[in-house]
């Protein structure tokens, strides 16, 4: 009897696991779908998310790229050097400090210069000067030193004069003056037909800073540029119808005289004809290239 009940109690227990069994299954098939749909979801969200990023190009800020770069690119470009001695700041002729381009009638003396400016030194005083066919003329008689003096007293200026000379030897010579005093105090650069050169003159003693052979023929117009920056010299010379050089041909420093006026100082002789086409002043730096 008790060998039965024990039987019946395992069947009971064995029915019952059994169950339990049939009904996890159970359970299991009617929420499987939505379990597999809750935790399959977050994953394929994650996913896409991931393939995204890593497919999908990042687009660029605004005023970056490409183009920006080109754009800097350009503007970044190394700006042309300045050849080596030139002189830029003598093609700007906005600030013109004095000027004259003889374009006048016939007269004795210089008068007044095309930019309203009186001449001053022997140039209006003196019947050596006169105004014939356009230019400025200077004739002598005998031998002697004149002057022509244009604008107010100056540091740092370039000036540019064009000339023709009828005969050289004798001394004669045509020059610019810069930083001129009075007739005992200033700087000149100088053609005598066969060397340009600068002199100084201070207190009355004359003194050479520099000279280079330079071939001159009479009767025809030559350009003569002298500039004095601080207590550098600059000149040059070039026949009118030809270019202008673009290095100076003599380069000298002198620091005995700081300002003064600009113009002209001959040195004539018997028969000696000068005639002046042009005469201009401006301003002179050496940042601007010297």
């Amino acid at each position: 009897m008790q060998n039965e009940n024990k039987w019946t109690n395992k069947r009971l227990l064995f029915l019952t696991v059994v169950g339990m069994l049939l009904l996890a299954g159970l359970l299991a098939g009617l929420f499987s779908g939505a379990i597999q749909q809750t935790l399959t979801l977050p994953m394929m969200q994650m996913l896409e998310q991931g393939g995204q990023n890593r497919s999908a190009p990042v687009k660029p800020k605004a005023g970056t790229g490409v183009g920006q770069s080109k754009m800097l690119q350009k503007t970044l470009r190394p700006s042309q050097p300045m050849q080596v001695g030139q002189n830029a700041q003598t093609q700007n002729t906005g600030n013109i400090l004095a000027q004259d381009t003889f374009q006048r009638t016939n007269q004795q003396l210089w008068g007044q210069s095309s930019d309203g400016q009186q001449w001053h030194g022997d140039a209006n005083t003196h019947n050596n000067f006169a105004i014939q066919n356009a230019s400025g003329q200077i004739s002598a008689a005998v031998n002697g030193s004149l002057n022509a003096l244009l604008g107010a007293a100056q540091n740092n200026v370039d000036v540019l004069a064009s000339s023709s000379v009828n005969q050289f030897g004798n001394n004669v010579n045509f020059g610019v003056v810069l930083r001129w005093q009075d007739p005992n105090n200033w700087y000149k650069a100088l053609i005598d037909g066969s060397h340009l050169s600068i002199l100084k003159r201070v207190n009355g003693q004359s003194t050479q800073l520099g000279s280079v052979p330079f071939v001159t023929q009479v009767g025809r117009v030559y350009s003569l540029r002298f500039q004095a920056v601080g207590v550098m010299l600059f000149a040059k010379v070039w026949r009118s119808d030809q270019a202008e050089p673009a290095q100076w041909q003599i380069v000298d420093s002198d620091m005995d005289l700081t300002n003064g006026q600009a113009g002209l100082r001959v040195v004539v002789a018997p028969g000696t004809v000068m005639n002046v086409y042009s005469f201009m002043e401006t301003p002179a730096n050496l940042s601007t290239g010297s």
